[in-house]
């Protein structure tokens, strides 16, 4: 899945704000747990005093009443008795104190954890309440001695009362400790969390600051390569293994590098042939002259000689052929460094290469070659110049001749291509070419052969490089050698033979191709 610049930095973010909103989270529901349990302890704290206090009172209330022996009304018996009555109302009132506090806790906090135990204490508390009046009454704590006959089960139920009194003092002492251990041991966790979550953070954070750092370097690299490009380097080229944008600018700065270094050979290229051009235009023109001079000088010689002469007719005839030769080279040369312009008109290339191989198909088959042609039905027109393609053909089909003196076969293709392209292939059963002469065979004045100008592939491609298409070779694994003329159909490049074909491609052998002549 493609994953684009910003996307990995907005994840590699997010992913740490993640992992710190967590830690704040979690630092914030542990706050708040604690907070809820010290409020739940304050009321716990606030119930024991009263209930201590409550238990008290009716201590005082049973001491006072073992103190009223007597029915005189001797001060010990008076203050005994002010004594219990006072302890009853006391504990009433320390019980009504605890259940405020219990009904405070249950009505301020929202969400209380400990609602269940509160509730207990609530019911625990109402029933103590009601127990200590029950006792008051049956016990007299008005007049003790009024009720002898339930005195002692009065007392019983009274031993009970201050037994549960000490049980709840016990459990909520028990319950404070227990709630402060883990109040403590929750604190340590919390803080244990807290620097877990806090490494694991800072642990994001260094792997985000790498991913964006690795993310964002190719960005250095192709600062550099730029610099190097524009320093006359063509030849450097970014390792993309990203599949985002990033990557995306280095493919197309790789793509820039190829187009630059592409145009660049174009142009030494254009120099080159210009410069070869003017020299051989300059050549060319001093030696015609001369050559038409020495030409003329020898038929004239050749009338001179008498007929019994045979040795130096032939001499003469031999000199004529060097003079015609060398005048077949001067004229390639001047129509090397002379082509027009193309004159592009809408043409059908089908009839015109099945013209150009049946004018062909004699010389060819005086050189014992068999001639294949395969043209496809119904092509589009080709936008070219019917004179200049005829000639590129013929030179085509003259250098495969050559490479094959013992005979053989040439194939000529006509098909369609997608894109709106021609394909124009001439084949030849020949031996090939060597892999170092590969890069030189368009070259001008490159030849592998005894007697060649080194112009025909060198015309070849400057004639389709001026109607805007492309020259390929292939070295087929049959053998021989495959001469491709990529052309454009009507309706593209009729604009003239401004067209370059870098559309196509790089105007440079295939991969493992080979030639023959």
């Amino acid at each position: 899945m493609r994953i684009g610049v910003s996307a990995k930095i907005f994840l590699a973010y997010a992913v740490l704000l993640s992992v710190f909103g967590a830690n704040s989270l979690f630092t914030m529901l542990y706050l708040q747990r604690g907070r809820q349990e010290l409020a739940a302890n304050q009321r716990r704290l606030e119930v024991h005093v009263a209930i201590d206090a409550a238990l008290r009172s009716l201590e005082d209330f049973s001491l006072a009443r073992s103190r009223v022996t007597d029915g005189t009304g001797s001060p010990q018996r008076l203050t005994s008795r002010v004594v219990a009555q006072y302890g009853i109302v006391s504990a009433r009132q320390n019980l009504r104190d605890a259940l405020n506090a219990v009904n405070l806790y249950l009505s301020s906090e929202p969400n209380p954890r400990r609602r269940g135990e509160f509730e207990d204490y609530q019911r625990e508390i109402i029933e103590m309440e009601a127990r200590v009046v029950a006792v008051a009454a049956d016990l007299g704590a008005t007049d003790p001695g009024a009720r002898a006959d339930g005195e002692r089960q009065a007392e019983r139920s009274l031993a009970n009362l201050l037994s549960n009194f000490h049980r709840l003092k016990t459990s909520l002492r028990g319950r404070s400790n227990q709630v402060a251990a883990e109040l403590s041991n929750n604190e340590r966790n919390a803080v244990d969390t807290a620097l877990v979550l806090t490494g694991l953070g800072l642990l994001l954070a260094v792997g985000a600051a790498l991913l964006v750092w690795r993310t964002l370097w190719p960005l250095r690299v192709l600062r550099e390569h730029a610099r190097q490009i524009a320093g006359g380097d063509y030849g450097r080229r970014v390792e993309v293994r990203s599949h985002d944008e990033i990557g995306d600018l280095a493919r197309e700065f790789n793509a820039m590098a190829h187009a630059i270094e592409e145009r660049e050979h174009k142009l030494i290229r254009s120099e080159r042939l210009a410069t070869v051009g003017r020299m051989a235009a300059h050549i060319t023109h001093e030696v015609r002259n001369p050559l038409a001079s020495v030409g003329l000088y020898l038929e004239l010689l050749s009338d001179e000689i008498g007929e019994d002469n045979v040795e130096a007719r032939r001499l003469v005839t031999s000199l004529s052929n060097e003079v015609d030769r060398l005048s077949e080279i001067t004229e390639t040369y001047l129509r090397f460094v002379r082509l027009p312009k193309p004159k592009l008109e809408r043409e059908d290339l089908g009839a015109l290469v099945s013209s150009v191989m049946e004018f062909s198909r004699g010389e060819l088959a005086m050189a014992k070659i068999d001639l294949e042609m395969s043209i496809e039905p119904d092509l589009p027109e080709a936008i070219i110049d019917e004179s200049q393609i005829r000639q590129a053909l013929l030179n085509l089909v003259r250098n495969a001749k050559e490479a094959m003196p013992e005979g053989g076969r040439i194939c000529v293709e006509v098909s369609a291509m997608e894109g709106g392209w021609l394909r124009l292939s001439v084949a030849d059963s020949g031996p090939g070419i060597i892999a170092e002469n590969l890069g030189k065979i368009f070259d001008p004045f490159f030849s592998t052969k005894d007697k060649g100008t080194g112009l025909g592939l060198a015309l070849v491609q400057q004639i389709v490089i001026e109607h805007g298409g492309r020259i390929e070779v292939d070295l087929p694994p049959s053998g021989g050698t495959v001469f491709s003329l990529l052309l454009p159909v009507a309706g593209r490049g009729e604009s003239g033979g401004s067209g370059s074909g870098d559309e196509l491609g790089p105007l440079m052998p295939h991969e493992g191709a080979g030639l023959s002549g």
